[in-house]
């Protein structure tokens, strides 16, 4: 059963069993755990903690893998009852995860490994990257500006007022990496915070001169606006970009090891159930209020079914080279070991 709730105004079938469970084990490099209650009450012989709650920024292609495995029943196969917290950006998420009010929480990865830099759960046993929600990939995101602005190229943007729906984030790091590319560097132009919700009036009313959109805000403003594309922002330095995902925190997990498992396994179901695009473009009609024409044209990305360590450590470097953290981070302290095939 899935219910809903609001708190204010965001593939492969092979990788699904390293991804089903977490090893019961001590976290590397996480803090210890003090007393708490987080979770381990409400089993039912399958989990620990059987009601879970998890914080999602409504509406967004990459929570689709998630969305999959509620409408396919894939988390009450695994003895769960998952309500959603709707939350706006993911920096609302951490102090929801710290104060129990959620177990797991949706977000984009830069933040995520922001957090961790700064040591935002180091009392509640650190941040654990639990499962992935989406990759980038070339057309599904991009600074887009009016037809009839001539701003046509990444060297046009020098100068110029850079609409995104949060600073510091994956679109300012994937949008620096783009200026430098092609010679410029983030002083030359302005960032400016645009909700998402608001991004066409603001191209529409001269606001911002570019704007940063995701699909399938991005076939939107094509459909509506007919904006042009003027920087892709997943090819080049940040191809393949990892940009959201799940987390928690390690006295959750340690604590509820059965449970974290069986998230994992149903996430990564869901996920698995995204290569087929008809399933998909089904899924996006379920909980977006696009309609079947932006359906049919989505760039949707990857759906990965595992958290790849790699990857996540060439964002945290990409993340120190244009500071947006102060100090390397090693993201390892963020992942457990996964038990053998069978545990």
């Amino acid at each position: 059963m899935t219910r809903t709730k609001g708190v204010g105004s965001l593939t492969r079938r092979a990788g699904f069993v390293a991804v089903a469970a977490l090893a019961i084990t001590a976290l590397a490099g996480c803090s210890a755990l003090g007393g708490s209650d987080s979770g381990s009450s409400g089993g039912n012989g399958q989990v620990e903690k059987a009601k879970i709650k998890v914080a999602v920024i409504p509406g967004l292609i990459d929570i689709a893998g998630y969305k999959r495995a509620q409408a396919a029943g894939y988390f009450k196969a695994e003895g769960l009852d998952v309500e959603d917290v709707s939350i706006k950006t993911g920096a609302d998420a951490p102090p929801l995860l710290i104060n129990k009010s959620v177990d797991f929480a949706f977000g984009n990865w830069t933040s995520a490994l922001g957090a961790q830099a700064k040591g935002t759960y180091s009392k509640v046993g650190g941040e654990v990257a639990v499962a992935d929600a989406l990759t980038a990939t070339e057309g599904m995101t991009a600074l887009v500006a009016l037809p009839s602005s001539n701003i046509k190229s990444p060297k046009d943007l020098k100068g110029k007022k850079i609409g995104v729906n949060a600073l510091k984030s994956n679109v300012t790091l994937t949008s620096d990496a783009v200026l430098a590319a092609n010679g410029l560097q983030s002083s030359d132009v302005t960032y400016t915070k645009v909700p998402t919700a608001d991004a066409l009036n603001a191209l529409t009313n001269h606001l911002v001169d570019v704007m940063s959109l995701q699909e399938p805000n991005l076939t939107q403003a094509k459909q509506k606006l007919g904006v042009v594309t003027v920087a892709d922002r997943a090819t080049g330095p940040v191809a393949n970009f990892p940009v959201s995902g799940y987390v928690s925190t390690g006295d959750f997990v340690k604590a509820n090891p059965k449970t974290v498992a069986a998230f994992q396994r149903a996430v990564a179901k869901g996920q698995a159930d995204m290569t087929n695009r008809q399933t998909l473009e089904d899924t996006l009609l379920q909980y977006t209020p696009i309609d079947k024409s932006v359906a049919k044209l989505v760039v949707a990305g990857v759906f990965p079914t595992v958290v790849d360590k790699t990857r996540l450590q060439r964002l945290a470097d990409l993340m120190l080279t244009y500071k947006i953290i102060d100090n390397k981070l090693d993201v390892s302290p963020m992942f457990v070991a996964a038990p053998a095939q069978g545990q």
